[in-house]
This record gives structure tokens, sequence and C-alpha cells, in this order.
């Protein structure tokens, strides 16, 4: 009997290894997606999603006010044939190589997307991702057309996030939402899981 317990102990730690490494491929870590080829990527947060496609929004500004243009224009572009990331994602899109389309925010078609492994700060239940889509669903970020993930901090003492988000279409005018996120244990996906 204490052979049989061994081989089903061996067995159930090998089944979990394996659930373990199946998981591997889902996200990668910033520097592997760093180290990632970097033409026609494009890096941001998913902030919308609609059908397939997803607003993804880069937090870092360009700085076009020596031209007459904007002093903070944040890159963003939907991209379709993108089943997979969820709101919060912080991923790299590579394109087909097909047309874009400029208006802004632009739209392009996804050929390859790299998804970021979500960060659960020491203290914390939720991934920085989970407390970027609570945010991004909350009543204070309802106003925002195409939202900014400027910042997102987890307070351990409150067990609070606070995330700063802007909406770039407003983005010269300095308005700068903060968003508070009850760090919770379960937060709904877009498919309601």
């Amino acid at each position: 009997m204490s052979n049989l317990r061994i081989v089903c102990t061996m067995l159930s730690i090998w089944i979990l290894g394996l659930t373990g490494c199946a998981g591997s491929n889902e996200c990668k870590s910033a520097q592997t997606i760093a180290n990632l080829p970097t033409e026609k990527g494009f890096s941001g947060y998913v902030v919308e999603r609609k059908d397939d496609s997803i607003l993804v929004v880069d937090p870092v500004f360009e700085d076009y006010s020596s031209n007459g243009g904007n002093s903070r224009y944040y890159p963003a572009k939907w991209f379709s044939n993108a089943p997979d990331p969820q709101i919060g994602s912080y991923v790299k899109v590579w394109t087909d190589g097909g047309p874009e389309n400029e208006p802004y925010p632009g739209q392009a078609r996804a050929e390859k997307i790299a998804v970021s492994c979500p960060v659960a700060p020491d203290g914390a239940h939720m991934t920085d991702a989970d407390a970027i889509r609570s945010g991004l669903l909350s009543p204070g970020a309802e106003n925002i057309r195409v939202p900014v993930i400027e910042d997102k901090r987890f307070d351990a003492d409150s067990g609070t996030w606070t995330l700063l988000i802007r909406d770039a279409m407003t983005a010269n005018e300095g308005q700068v939402v903060h968003v508070t996120v009850k760090d919770e244990e379960k937060v709904k996906t877009q498919g309601g899981e």
C-alpha cells in the first residue's frame, strides 16, 4: 500500500508540474518581451475590447510641441485579430504588414501578440492587470475615452490599488484621474469568468 501511495504522490507532482508548464506560454516576462524583435511592434496596455479587437495605448507619450503638435501624444491603436488579451494586460503587438488606418486611434491587424505576465505584489490578491481592469470598469473612469495608464501602485497597509489614468484625447489639458481599487480575490474578465 505504501508503494501505491508513493506512485500516486509522484504522479500528482508530475501532473502539477505539467500544468504549471502549460501556462508558461500564455504570458512572457517583461525581459522576454523586451528581447523580441521590434520591427512594426507596438506596446502598451489593453484598455478596451470589442469582439476580437483590442485598443492598446502606450503609456509613454511623445512630445510634438516643437512642431506645433501636442506636448503629450500617446500612441494608441485598435488591433483586430486579437481574441485573447484581456483588458489590463500589457502587450507587445506586431502587425501583419497590411495597411494601417491613421485616424486616432489608429487601426491595424495583429499578426503576433506577446502578453506580459501580470504581477501581484507582496500582500496583494490581485495582479496589476486585474487592478487596471477593475479601475477601467469603475465609475471614476467611465468618462475617459482613450485611457492612458500612467501609473499603478499597491498599498499593502490599506489593501488598495491607486491608478493614475489620463484621457489621451485631452492629454494636454493636464487632467489625471486617480482611481482607487480595493484589492479583492476575484476579478471579473470580459467573458464574465
